[in-house]
Protein backbone atom coordinates (compact mmCIF):
# COMPACT_ATOMS: atom_id res chain seq x y z
CA UNK A 1 0.00 0.00 0.00
CA UNK A 2 1.86 3.41 -1.04
CA UNK A 3 2.37 5.80 1.65
CA UNK A 4 0.51 9.29 2.26
CA UNK A 5 2.94 12.24 2.47
CA UNK A 6 2.53 15.71 2.21
CA UNK A 7 4.92 17.14 0.20
CA UNK A 8 4.41 20.87 -0.21
CA UNK A 9 1.77 23.46 1.93
CA UNK A 10 1.25 27.69 1.53
CA UNK A 11 -1.73 29.13 2.64
CA UNK A 12 -2.94 32.54 2.29
CA UNK A 13 -3.19 35.22 5.25
CA UNK A 14 -5.93 38.88 4.87
CA UNK A 15 -3.97 42.02 5.39
CA UNK A 16 -6.96 43.36 6.80
CA UNK A 17 -6.92 42.82 10.49
CA UNK A 18 -10.59 43.63 12.21
CA UNK A 19 -10.08 44.27 16.44
CA UNK A 20 -12.37 44.82 19.00
CA UNK A 21 -13.21 48.29 18.27
CA UNK A 22 -14.84 47.24 14.97
CA UNK A 23 -17.71 45.66 16.86
CA UNK A 24 -18.38 48.44 19.22
CA UNK A 25 -21.16 50.02 17.07
CA UNK A 26 -23.22 46.17 17.36
CA UNK A 27 -26.62 45.03 18.64
CA UNK A 28 -26.08 41.73 20.45
CA UNK A 29 -29.51 39.53 20.67
CA UNK A 30 -30.01 36.23 22.40
CA UNK A 31 -31.34 33.21 20.54
CA UNK A 32 -34.38 33.89 21.34
CA UNK A 33 -34.58 36.95 19.79
CA UNK A 34 -33.77 39.35 22.85
CA UNK A 35 -31.58 42.25 23.10
CA UNK A 36 -28.73 41.69 25.26
CA UNK A 37 -29.04 44.78 27.62
CA UNK A 38 -25.55 44.50 29.05
CA UNK A 39 -23.17 47.26 27.37
CA UNK A 40 -21.44 46.33 24.25
CA UNK A 41 -18.23 47.16 25.30
CA UNK A 42 -18.40 44.66 28.36
CA UNK A 43 -20.16 42.09 25.98
CA UNK A 44 -16.48 42.25 23.50
CA UNK A 45 -14.53 42.05 26.81
CA UNK A 46 -16.09 39.08 27.73
CA UNK A 47 -15.68 37.49 24.60
CA UNK A 48 -11.87 38.43 24.33
CA UNK A 49 -11.69 36.89 28.24
CA UNK A 50 -13.17 33.99 27.01
CA UNK A 51 -11.85 33.01 23.48
CA UNK A 52 -8.38 35.23 23.78
CA UNK A 53 -9.35 36.27 20.04
CA UNK A 54 -8.45 39.80 20.24
CA UNK A 55 -8.16 39.93 16.33
CA UNK A 56 -9.29 38.62 13.16
CA UNK A 57 -8.70 38.77 9.49
CA UNK A 58 -10.80 39.84 7.10
CA UNK A 59 -10.57 39.14 3.28
CA UNK A 60 -10.96 42.31 0.84
CA UNK A 61 -14.44 43.09 -0.75
CA UNK A 62 -12.80 42.57 -3.98
CA UNK A 63 -11.45 39.02 -3.01
CA UNK A 64 -13.58 35.32 -3.26
CA UNK A 65 -13.06 32.24 -1.54
CA UNK A 66 -11.92 30.65 -4.72
CA UNK A 67 -9.28 33.42 -5.20
CA UNK A 68 -7.53 33.29 -1.57
CA UNK A 69 -7.72 29.14 -1.91
CA UNK A 70 -6.32 29.42 -5.55
CA UNK A 71 -3.19 31.84 -3.71
CA UNK A 72 -2.32 29.36 -1.05
CA UNK A 73 -2.24 26.65 -3.68
CA UNK A 74 0.26 28.24 -5.88
CA UNK A 75 2.49 28.49 -3.31
CA UNK A 76 1.52 25.36 -2.22
CA UNK A 77 2.65 23.54 -5.61
CA UNK A 78 5.66 25.19 -5.57
CA UNK A 79 6.89 24.06 -2.57
CA UNK A 80 5.92 20.72 -3.41
CA UNK A 81 7.93 20.98 -6.26
CA UNK A 82 5.11 19.08 -8.67
CA UNK A 83 3.82 20.14 -12.24
CA UNK A 84 -0.01 21.24 -11.39
CA UNK A 85 -0.58 19.37 -15.12
CA UNK A 86 -0.13 16.37 -12.82
CA UNK A 87 -2.25 16.61 -10.41
CA UNK A 88 -4.72 13.89 -10.18
CA UNK A 89 -7.59 15.59 -7.76
CA UNK A 90 -7.95 19.25 -6.85
CA UNK A 91 -10.45 18.83 -3.15
CA UNK A 92 -11.70 21.74 -1.80
CA UNK A 93 -13.31 22.21 1.60
CA UNK A 94 -15.26 24.70 2.85
CA UNK A 95 -18.64 25.46 4.95
CA UNK A 96 -20.76 27.39 2.73
CA UNK A 97 -18.88 27.44 -0.85
CA UNK A 98 -18.53 30.63 -3.31
CA UNK A 99 -19.61 33.40 -0.93
CA UNK A 100 -20.54 37.02 -2.71
CA UNK A 101 -19.80 40.10 0.15
CA UNK A 102 -23.86 39.96 -0.43
CA UNK A 103 -24.29 37.23 1.67
CA UNK A 104 -25.14 35.03 -1.30
CA UNK A 105 -23.72 31.40 -1.63
CA UNK A 106 -22.45 30.34 -5.15
CA UNK A 107 -21.74 26.45 -5.64
CA UNK A 108 -21.69 26.59 -9.35
CA UNK A 109 -18.84 26.12 -10.76
CA UNK A 110 -17.16 24.07 -8.19
CA UNK A 111 -14.72 26.10 -5.99
CA UNK A 112 -11.97 23.36 -7.08
CA UNK A 113 -13.20 24.20 -10.34
CA UNK A 114 -12.20 27.77 -10.02
CA UNK A 115 -8.81 26.81 -8.86
CA UNK A 116 -8.49 24.65 -11.69
CA UNK A 117 -9.25 27.42 -13.57
CA UNK A 118 -7.37 29.94 -11.96
CA UNK A 119 -4.09 28.02 -11.97
CA UNK A 120 -4.89 27.24 -15.68
CA UNK A 121 -4.38 23.57 -15.75
CA UNK A 122 -5.08 21.89 -19.04
CA UNK A 123 -5.20 18.02 -18.11
CA UNK A 124 -8.65 17.07 -18.28
CA UNK A 125 -8.40 13.92 -16.24
CA UNK A 126 -7.48 16.46 -13.10
CA UNK A 127 -11.14 15.65 -10.84
CA UNK A 128 -12.57 18.74 -8.94
CA UNK A 129 -14.04 18.33 -6.05
CA UNK A 130 -15.55 19.97 -3.58
CA UNK A 131 -15.97 19.07 0.20
CA UNK A 132 -18.84 20.97 1.79
CA UNK A 133 -18.10 19.87 5.68
CA UNK A 134 -18.03 22.60 8.11
CA UNK A 135 -15.31 23.16 10.18
CA UNK A 136 -13.43 19.74 10.00
CA UNK A 137 -13.77 20.01 6.06
CA UNK A 138 -10.10 20.50 5.69
CA UNK A 139 -9.31 17.25 7.86
CA UNK A 140 -11.95 15.87 6.24
CA UNK A 141 -10.62 16.48 2.61
CA UNK A 142 -7.19 14.79 3.40
CA UNK A 143 -8.58 11.78 4.80
CA UNK A 144 -10.29 11.45 1.37
CA UNK A 145 -7.13 12.38 -0.29
CA UNK A 146 -5.06 9.80 2.25
CA UNK A 147 -8.00 7.13 1.06
CA UNK A 148 -7.60 7.84 -2.50
CA UNK A 149 -3.62 7.39 -2.82
CA UNK A 150 -3.80 4.32 -0.76
CA UNK A 151 -6.70 3.14 -2.99
CA UNK A 152 -3.97 4.04 -6.20
CA UNK A 153 -6.91 6.25 -7.89
CA UNK A 154 -4.44 9.10 -7.38
CA UNK A 155 -1.00 10.03 -6.97
CA UNK A 156 -0.92 13.65 -6.30
CA UNK A 157 -3.94 15.37 -5.15
CA UNK A 158 -4.34 18.97 -4.38
CA UNK A 159 -5.95 19.99 -0.83
CA UNK A 160 -7.23 23.03 0.00
CA UNK A 161 -9.39 24.66 3.34
CA UNK A 162 -10.74 28.03 3.39
CA UNK A 163 -13.47 29.87 4.45
CA UNK A 164 -15.35 33.56 4.15
CA UNK A 165 -17.75 33.49 7.04
CA UNK A 166 -17.54 36.66 7.69
CA UNK A 167 -19.69 37.08 4.73
CA UNK A 168 -22.73 34.69 5.99
CA UNK A 169 -22.69 35.71 10.06
CA UNK A 170 -25.56 36.78 11.52
CA UNK A 171 -24.63 40.71 12.27
CA UNK A 172 -26.83 40.65 15.93
CA UNK A 173 -25.27 37.51 16.89
CA UNK A 174 -22.13 37.97 19.50
CA UNK A 175 -20.36 34.50 18.34
CA UNK A 176 -19.54 36.59 14.91
CA UNK A 177 -16.63 37.76 16.45
CA UNK A 178 -15.39 33.96 16.71
CA UNK A 179 -16.34 33.68 12.91
CA UNK A 180 -15.69 37.43 11.12
CA UNK A 181 -12.11 35.83 10.31
CA UNK A 182 -11.19 34.42 6.40
CA UNK A 183 -7.96 32.47 5.72
CA UNK A 184 -6.64 30.31 3.68
CA UNK A 185 -4.67 26.96 3.64
CA UNK A 186 -3.40 24.38 1.44
CA UNK A 187 -1.85 21.10 0.80
CA UNK A 188 -0.55 18.94 -1.53
CA UNK A 189 0.03 15.11 -0.96
CA UNK A 190 1.61 12.54 -2.64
Amino acid sequence: MPNTIIIGSGSYLPNRVIGRDFFLDSEFYTDEGVKIDKPVEETIAKFVEITEIENRRFIDEDLSNSQIGFEAAKIAIADANVDQEELDYIIYASNFGEVTTNGYVDFMPTMAARVKNKLGIKNRKCITYDMIFGCPGWVEAMILADNLIKAKVAKTILVIGAETLSRVTDPYDRNRMIYRWSGSCSSTSH
